[in-house]
């Protein structure tokens, strides 16, 4: 299986929110068993809208470092780019905005070969450090290994949630 990574096309949208949805299903669910159905449900009420129009908005509005992954010529994944504005000395930062890896391709390498195309984009643009956020929970796992066997550096944080 070889993973091909290119550049995002406008033909790529649909395909790849429909991905996204499914890969961070889990997330979701992890987000509801932590915080209960009533918290979460006012947190969260419609996360597959919100997050197919954040798919959608981040892929139109970084289509230049927005890249896809392929395998066998289907679309398995995506990752998105955001580029900060270069500092008096020319360098920047990068975000990894997005990252989303079909469940049928979790395990492959796919997730690697997109965040390792994402840091060379961002060296290439003259990016002086990269980085990424994800959540701590069971969601998250595969992805924070990955970060983690990437090189990254995890910043613990904690964000809580209370209904009033």
């Amino acid at each position: 299986m070889t993973t091909t990574i290119r550049p995002f096309q406008p033909a790529d949208t649909e395909p790849l929110t429909d991905l996204s949805l499914r890969a961070w299903e889990p997330v979701y669910d992890a987000w509801r068993a932590l915080l209960g159905e009533s918290i979460y449900a006012l947190a969260y009420p419609d996360w597959r809208r919100i997050q197919a129009a954040t798919v959608r908005t981040t892929s139109a509005q970084h289509a230049a470092t927005t890249l896809v992954a392929e395998v066998d010529g289907q679309v398995v994944g995506f990752a998105s780019v955001v580029l900060g504005a270069p500092d008096a000395d020319g360098s920047r930062t990068g975000d990894l905005e997005l990252i989303a890896v079909d469940p049928s391709a979790h395990r492959t390498g796919v997730g690697r070969a997109l965040t390792d195309a994402c840091l060379d984009l961002m060296r290439e643009a003259g990016c002086a450090y990269a980085s990424v956020w994800t959540g701590g929970d069971d969601g998250h796992g595969p992805a924070r290994a990955m970060y983690e066997a990437s090189g990254f550096t995890a910043l613990p944080l904690v964000h809580y949630y209370r209904e009033l």
